[in-house]
């Protein structure tokens, strides 16, 4: 078969199958080997043979070019994969062999240069999987690998060479996260050694140059985005090769320690507006412990053995962000009207804030806090006033998100993460752990602590109050009890160790958060799912003078003018539904609540079952599915099931008309940790739960009991409404 295509194709259709090549390995060789742009071909039947009338000639030695580097990865993934046969392995690695010592390394370096930036990202590609495949098996360093990264980490931030240098470094460093044969520290040091003075002087050449006044990016550099954005993507993973790998390599410590925080520089410089939001990501992933969390092939678990080190970098990390938040840092954080989609066009109508980054910024300060207050305690640093870094937290949102006056300020927790219900568990635990933490903050509470000293505390005005912030969460999952049983079962949220840490804090404050509760039930502006006031018109907007003795916040549960577009009960990370309130206020949001994507109560034994029945699985309900499950939870909040030939009944008024029957949210909290304990114990005694929940149910066995000494259904006199 003359010509070079021909012969390509039929080398690529052999790897795909992972057969053996017939033909001699030193052709093979040569057919592979790529040529520079404007090279003559090695093959006598060159491009031009097999150039017909149907293939342009310009394009033909890129093409060709292209399809080798993209047969020679083919052939590297074929002989690290343990599927292939074992005697068809040794011939590709022998051919691979070939292949280094007709020298296509200093090829594919060259080919890596070119300003066509396709086959620029293609030859870097296979210069990584190279380079990762030398390591795997030969235990050395590409040389000519080596010295590209050298030279281009020392080049001016205009370069072209830099993107091309920065993409195969952050392919290679994810290797190591990725292939736990290349997991070794011997490997690792004989790559970043070499690179850790001039990656570090190339860093800070280029925060010098952005932050300098008169420089103009766009017009000095020709892909100054780019360029940012792969330096960024490597500062994440040697973080990551330092947290998740505990590989106390130099070059690893400095970043994090030292590179990271230039990087809250970028926030000032005239960079778009994607690179910054990066920067935040960036920044909260490091802070978490969650740096590669995008990339790993697996959640990983992070080790508890204490490392020194790493907390020292850490905590260098989080004082330097916390110092930039005193001089003012958070008020240079853009946040977009709407999202920026990472540089592509938005033509959505969804108005708001840009809650990613909103949400990213709040949590990252949180996380820098907690860490700052976790070394205090040790007296190793300066613990910075947790009242202070809230005002300035405060102020910064106000800035963004528009509260309506009167607001409570631990609302912000819910308006903020609505959309990641992931940021949300990890930011009420940075708040429970603070409040803990602070004697000012966390006071024992007395029977005789009234009402007005608990909503004037210093926990309320700052926002970080840890019983407003739960009551809240509960009320965006409308206290359905199944999503809080979705959190503890999910290996992505933090949620088993915030309710575990928050049940132990209810042991001993109780009754505050029982005056916390009947503060949430005085406010009229504050609807729990299960409340139901009577005549329906009585729910007016209009204006109408606030009685002394009412707490005034923000409805949560209903529509309000704001420009964060968000359903008005539905379950964080779930389906956002946009029915129109029902009269009664009442049917909807439970039934709201009761259309969830898995039903738990199916693994109950039902009555009609006999007692030596076997169990059923989990059932995941559809649109035909019977209504039995739900008419069971109607009946237990007192609902009635209208047919669709029957109006629904309107409430009728009572005699005396001031009063309205509320099941406050004192009941409905408690019912609602009462459910969650009954499905994690029915779940745990089917062996169905995935962890021992022992603690946790004596915890939720001891609220239980708390509510039963000391509460009590409340019949509350009806509040007129409120101005808005």
């Amino acid at each position: 078969m003359e010509g070079v295509i021909p012969n390509l194709r039929e080398l690529h259709k052999k790897l795909l199958e992972a057969s053996p090549l017939h033909e001699d390995l030193h052709t093979c060789a040569a057919l592979l080997a790529p040529c520079l742009p404007g090279e003559p071909a090695k093959d006598s039947g060159s491009e031009l043979a097999v150039c017909g009338e149907n293939v342009p000639v310009p394009w033909v030695p890129r093409d060709v070019t292209l399809l080798k580097l993209s047969l020679i990865q083919i052939l590297i993934i074929k002989a690290d994969n343990l599927c292939t046969k074992r005697h068809i392995r040794c011939q590709y690695s022998h051919l691979l062999e070939l292949l280094q010592q007709a020298g296509i390394e200093a090829t594919i370096v060259r080919l890596s240069n070119t300003s066509d930036k396709v086959l620029s990202h293609i030859a870097s590609k296979c210069l990584s999987y190279l380079v990762l495949y030398q390591l795997k098996y030969q235990h050395e360093v590409n040389a000519h690998w080596l010295q590209f990264c050298l030279f281009s980490l020392c080049q001016d931030p205009g370069s072209r060479t830099l993107i091309p240098c920065l993409t195969s470094l952050v392919y290679v460093c994810k290797g190591f996260l990725t292939d736990e044969k290349l997991q070794k520290a011997d490997l690792l040091l004989m790559i970043l050694v070499p690179l850790e003075n001039v990656f570090e002087r190339h860093f800070s050449t280029v925060i010098t140059y952005l932050s300098n006044p008169s420089c103009q990016p766009l017009a000095l550099v020709e892909e100054p985005s780019g360029h940012l954005s792969c330096l960024l993507d490597l500062i994440e993973t040697l973080v990551a090769l330092r947290t998740q790998l505990k590989l106390n390599v130099s070059l690893c410590k400095q970043v994090l320690s030292a590179i990271l925080p230039q990087t809250l520089n970028l926030i000032s410089s005239p960079v778009p507006y994607f690179v910054k939001k990066q920067v935040i990501l960036v920044l909260k992933r490091c802070l978490l412990c969650k740096a590669g969390e995008d990339f790993l092939p697996s959640p990983r678990i992070l080790s508890h053995q204490q490392d020194a080190m790493l907390d020292k970098d850490m905590a260098a990390l989080a004082g330097t962000l916390l110092g930039a938040v005193q001089e003012g840092w958070l008020l240079q954080v853009p946040v977009s009207d709407r999202s920026s989609s990472f540089g592509g066009v938005n033509d959505g109508s969804e108005l708001g804030p840009d809650l990613v980054i909103l949400g990213a910024t709040c949590l990252s300060v949180l996380k820098a806090l907690e860490i700052q207050v976790h070394n205090g305690e040790s007296g190793q640093t300066e613990v910075l006033a947790p009242d202070i870094l809230m005002a300035h937290l405060l102020k910064f949102l106000k800035r963004h998100i528009e509260w309506k006056e009167p607001v409570h300020p631990c609302e912000w927790v819910s308006l903020a993460f609505i959309e990641q219900d992931d940021d949300m568990l990890e930011v009420a635990k940075c708040l429970l752990k603070m409040y803990q933490h602070n004697p000012s903050l966390c006071s024992p509470s007395t029977s005789c602590e009234s009402e007005n000293s608990i909503w004037s505390g210093s926990s309320h005005r700052s926002g970080s109050d840890p019983h407003c912030v739960f009551l809240f969460l509960l009320s965006n999952v409308s206290f359905d009890s199944s999503v809080l049983l979705d959190f503890l079962i999910s290996s992505e949220t933090c949620f088993l160790e915030y309710l575990v840490r928050y049940l132990k804090l209810l042991k001993c404050d109780w009754p505050r958060f029982r005056l916390t509760c009947s503060l949430f039930d005085k406010s009229r502006n504050f609807h729990p799912s299960g409340v139901s006031f009577h005549p329906p018109q009585e729910q007016s907007v209009k204006a109408t003078p606030i009685q002394s003795d009412c707490i005034c916040f923000p409805n949560l549960l209903l529509p309000t003018p704001m420009e964060i577009s968000r359903p008005a009960s539905s379950p964080v990370g779930h389906t956002k539904h946009s029915t129109p309130p029902s009269p009664s206020g009442c049917v909807n949001s439970s039934m709201g609540a009761l259309q969830r994507l898995v039903d738990y109560d199916s693994s109950e034994d039902s009555e009609s079952e006999s007692a030596d029945s076997e169990q059923g699985p989990v059932i995941a309900h559809s649109a035909g599915d019977d209504g039995t499950d739900i008419d069971k939870h109607m009946k237990r909040l007192e609902l009635k099931a209208h047919s669709p030939t029957s109006p629904p009944s309107q409430p009728s008024a009572q005699a005396g008309g001031n009063t309205c029957h509320v099941q406050g949210t004192q009941q409905r909290a408690v019912q609602c940790l009462e459910d969650l304990q009954e499905a994690v114990n029915r779940l745990h005694r089917k062996k169905l739960f995935p962890y021992n929940p022992s603690a946790l149910l004596r915890l939720l066995s001891h609220v239980s009991g708390l509510s039963t000494e000391y509460g009590g259904t409340h019949v509350l006199p009806e509040q007129p409404p409120n101005k808005i």
